[in-house]
């Protein structure tokens, strides 16, 4: 099902004793969860189809239930999948912004032309996403991501001194203490 390749939740858990499954968003639009009518769970290489009966929201969790999964024991088979979308059903991006499965691969160059290697992994935090490129963890902020161009398949990025695995950072002389 390589159609379905846009993520945008996990199953965290079940909710009540009917089926409904506790989904983390995984988007910047968690309002799309509202309108959706088919959803296909991947856990590994097990991937199914599912129809969306209801979906509702409660302390930042998406309340979902599906057909075919009625009971907790059926929600625990699906525990930390994920819940994916086609990519044409996705909510527009901001501008500057980049759907996750399009960075993963991208080869990442220095403005000095330093080959730092492919994205392995975009690791979502609270203040800012972090592209993992083998030990290097670079924050996707863009005073240091200079450019992201998907035709190139690159991102160009201006790191500061001591960022990248093996620099060594700028050291501060301390000044001399004063003497009495």
């Amino acid at each position: 099902m390589p159609e379905w390749d846009h993520a945008i939740g996990r199953i965290v858990g079940v909710f009540g004793i009917k089926g409904e499954m506790k989904v983390m968003p995984e988007t910047n639009h968690p309002a799309q969860f509202e309108s959706l009518k088919e959803v296909c769970l991947r856990r590994g290489s097990s991937a199914q189809t599912f129809k969306v009966r209801r979906v509702r929201f409660h302390k930042g969790m998406a309340l979902m239930s599906v057909t075919g999964i009625n009971r907790i024991e059926d929600v625990e088979l699906w525990r930390g999948a994920f819940v994916q979308i086609k990519r044409e059903e996705a909510a527009p991006l901001d501008e500057g912004s980049y759907f996750t499965t399009d960075l993963v691969g991208l080869n990442v160059v220095t403005v000095d032309g330093r080959e730092i290697g492919p994205v392995d992994k975009v690791l979502h935090y609270p203040a800012q996403d972090l592209l993992k490129v083998g030990d290097a963890l670079i924050p996707a902020v863009k005073p240091i991501v200079v450019e992201v161009d998907l035709v190139k398949k690159r991102i160009l990025i201006d790191p500061p001194m001591g960022m990248l695995p093996g620099e060594v950072g700028e050291t501060v002389e301390p000044e001399p203490a004063e003497q009495e």
